[in-house]
């Protein structure tokens, strides 16, 4: 939320850590690691590691900028809004993976060049992506890109912060240096994911979005470490969960207090690994049993498998991938109950418990889904 500067707001200075630095505690990495290990693993049973990397409308809304807007529209806008921050998601996800590819292929010559050598996003890269990210946002007026004003934010309580880092030069300046740490840093994978976003958080490169952003950079940087072999983790529910905790710990790390963000950061990384390695096996479950209902038809079977990869199926989506016509098995399992017509796409078809727990939002521990 931004609010008007007055002589009561605290000024947040950008964490600027040194080469290697660690934030997360040592028992916290290690739980972190462990519940990332069983992720990786019960990911395994997917085609496609960003399955669940889906849209997902925010749940918060700026009424100065939509409040006067007709709610069938709204409701529209924010649906695209959702869409295209999937599709920035997939194609920053995709440019780390891209980037890991040739750094495998010209391991030596980039070595001397780039120490290291971790996936990283340039400024310019990461001002484009955020474009990308915050369009069709009613929320977000404007084009995205970096912010040409001073950074002001009132919490709920009535709390003011003003970011220290000028618009312009000075702005630019510590996204150079936070790129070239990110690139060189021999900081423990998570401690450098953490310490990235932080570093994001107090310079505060943008007008809006500048949490969505920093929280994809983060798991992209655990893809990148190997980490993490998708976008599994539903950061986002995460803090909208844990609100005050998260910003607590960015304040008192701005204040020099870098163990408390890195626990609170390895808290949010574990919790979210594990809830996904619980929605994971609940898909894996579903999908078996289904498949286990058409065990004499091996299209039927195949089209199911289809579902590992992608949320729904079509006989065109399937066509080249099997060697039959999958027509006459899509017909069966919508017969029998297994598939269901999708409630916007013509001619593609949905398992709706797939697709609900493919859905599912962030549920804090000892919460009952709803």
């Amino acid at each position: 939320m931004t609010g008007t500067l007055s002589v009561a707001a605290r000024r947040i200075r950008p964490v600027v850590p040194p080469p290697g630095a660690e934030a997360v505690p040592a028992e916290d990495r290690a739980r972190a690691h462990d519940a990332l290990s069983a992720l990786t693993a019960a990911a395994a049973h997917l085609g496609d590691p960003d399955l669940f990397h889906r849209p997902r409308t925010r749940a918060r809304l700026h009424l100065r900028h939509v409040g006067a807007t007709d709610p069938r529209l709204l409701a529209g806008q924010l649906a695209s809004a959702a869409e295209q921050r999937v599709a920035a998601g997939l194609l920053a996800v995709r440019s780390v993976r891209a980037e890991l590819a040739e750094l495998a292929e010209r391991a030596a010559e980039r070595a001397a060049e780039r120490p290291g050598g971790r996936p990283h996003f340039t400024p310019d890269a990461l001002a484009e992506l955020h474009r990308l990210l915050v369009a069709a946002d009613p929320n977000i007026p404007g084009g995205g890109g970096f912010r040409r004003a001073t950074a002001r934010i009132t919490w709920p309580d009535g709390q003011r912060f003003v970011i220290t880092v000028a618009p312009g030069r000075p702005l630019l300046g510590q996204m150079e240096r936070w790129y070239r740490w990110g690139t060189r840093t021999s900081s423990p994978a998570l401690d450098a994911a953490a310490l990235q976003m932080l570093r994001l958080f107090t310079v505060h490169p943008f007008p809006d979005g500048n949490g969505r952003i920093a929280r994809l950079l983060a798991q992209c940087d655990l893809v990148g470490a190997g980490l993490l072999p998708g976008l599994l983790l539903d950061l986002d529910g995460w803090v909208d969960a844990n609100r005050e905790a998260h910003d607590l710990a960015v304040v008192a790390a701005a204040d020099g207090d870098l163990p408390r963000w890195g626990a609170l950061f390895a808290r949010a990384v574990a919790e979210t690994a594990r809830h996904r390695t619980g929605t994971l096996a609940e898909h894996r479950r579903i999908l078996d049993t289904a498949t286990a209902r058409v065990a004499d038809d091996p299209v039927a079977i195949a089209v199911l498998g289809a579902l590992r990869s992608a949320p729904a199926v079509s006989a065109e989506s399937l066509r080249g991938l099997l060697p039959e016509d999958p027509r006459p098995a899509l017909a069966r399992l919508r017969s029998t109950g297994i598939l269901v017509p999708h409630p916007r796409l013509p001619e593609a078809f949905v398992h709706p418990g797939l697709l609900a727990v493919l859905d599912a939002p962030y549920t804090p521990p000892g919460t009952a889904r709803p």
